[in-house]
């Protein structure tokens, strides 16, 4: 039975948690203290699998409360609640924090991320990846364009003209988002003028992915690594999310879940910019080892921070709430063998979609290409697929090619 423990000092608000979560007594053992001094003790008597808390209390805040349960049980997941939108506030939780969650929250939405901190327990508390996260000052924060989008589109009468106007607000964001989708990696036969053009043609989810994808990217310092080619890794991310929905075209899967192809290989290496942006001198020596000694960049992260942008990224997904599948694609793409399930799926398609990208496209010479896990697919029952998704993915590359230049 997974042990939760929820704190908040409005005694109105707990007495709520417990009628709305009476239904799950059987599933989990809770426990509820009004402030962080009787949460603290409650932690120190028994450990907890899961601490959601509110972040404004007196006294002690949900932040520092999440920071101290952290030293005392680094193994308990920690997901904090506030109404506020106050950047300092919601960073300084970011370390002791898994996962932040807007106010008001239905009770459906937090046992759903509930359930699905526990699922991600091996992205969350990896022993490697704690290690490397906890040492990380600043994470790339979710916009306020992005709350404010998730917050429209969680009402019953949705509107994507609302969602144009929140993309609209942002001058800076609306150029960068016109930018990407104008640009050949789409494939679009019209140019698009609009928020309101580019959220009809690809839709609301797209359109989120695109504003985190490049919120990661406009925080990294390009000037302290003059020799690492940033639009290449640029180029690299948009393809393989390209290539990635293209092959779930290929198999005719749903909408969402090619969606969620596509926005898992678009973010599949923003570990990268994260662990780059932070440990500069170590991260100079993963390249080195790359050109050196013909390593893949993934294992000579392995060799150096003993992670890597795999599990790193995934981590950042979390805190940024994208779902399950699209954090699962991220954390194994390289090596999917760890994961579970057979068949068709975001990570098999993002896996195949990383590696044809660079079997196409040799961006550094020097470093070792990642190999396909040919029985991955042979376990999924789709290895025959892949001479058909290589095409796919060939004539999609062509296209986008002639499409720049043309």
């Amino acid at each position: 039975m997974i042990r939760v423990l929820f704190v908040d000092d409005e005694e109105n608000v707990l007495q709520g948690m417990k009628r709305s979560f009476h239904d799950m007594r059987h599933e989990w053992d809770m426990s509820f203290a009004s402030g962080g001094e009787e949460a603290l003790r409650l932690v120190d008597a028994q450990p907890f699998d899961v601490v959601v808390s509110d972040m404004r209390m007196p006294g002690m805040d949900g932040g520092k409360l999440l920071a101290e349960v952290q030293r005392r049980r680094p193994e308990t997941l920690r997901l904090i609640l506030s109404g506020h939108s106050d950047r300092e506030m919601i960073m300084r939780t970011v370390k002791p924090a898994h996962q932040f969650l807007l106010k008001p929250i239905e009770p459906e939405d937090l046992k759903r991320c509930i359930r699905r901190a526990t699922l991600l327990h091996d992205v969350f508390l990896d022993d490697a990846v704690r290690s490397v996260v906890s040492q990380i000052e600043t994470l790339p924060s979710v916009p306020k364009i992005f709350t404010a989008i998730r917050e429209e589109l969680a009402k019953d009468n949705a509107s994507l003209k609302t969602v144009s106007e929140l993309i609209a607000q942002d001058v800076g964001m609306t150029a960068n988002i016109l930018k990407l989708v104008n640009s050949a990696f789409f494939g679009l036969r019209t140019h698009v003028t609009s928020p309101t053009h580019a959220v009809n043609l690809l839709g609301t989810e797209i359109i989120k992915s695109l504003i985190l994808y490049q919120q990661a990217f406009s925080q990294f310092d390009r000037a302290r690594y003059p020799d690492y080619d940033l639009e290449l890794l640029w180029g690299h991310s948009l393809t393989t999310g390209h290539f990635a929905k293209t092959i779930a075209a290929q198999e005719g899967v749903p909408v969402q879940c090619a969606d969620d192809c596509y926005i898992a290989g678009l973010m599949h290496d923003v570990g990268k910019l994260i662990l780059a942006s932070n440990f500069e001198g170590q991260y100079r020596q993963v390249l080195g080892l790359c050109r050196e000694q013909n390593r893949t960049v993934w294992v000579a992260e392995k060799e150096v921070f003993g992670t890597s942008h795999a599990e790193v990224g995934a981590y950042l997904l979390g805190l940024w709430g994208l779902s399950d599948a699209i954090m699962e694609a991220v954390y194994h793409h390289h090596d999917p063998r760890g994961a579970c399930g057979g068949g068709f799926s975001p990570l098999l398609a993002v896996h195949v979609a990383n590696c044809l990208q660079h079997e196409f496209v040799v961006i550094n010479r020097g470093y070792a290409r990642n190999q396909l896990q040919s029985a991955f697919l042979e376990e999924a029952g789709l290895l025959p697929r892949l001479d058909a998704w290589r095409e796919a993915c060939a004539q999609a590359s062509l296209t986008e090619q002639e499409e720049a230049t043309g």
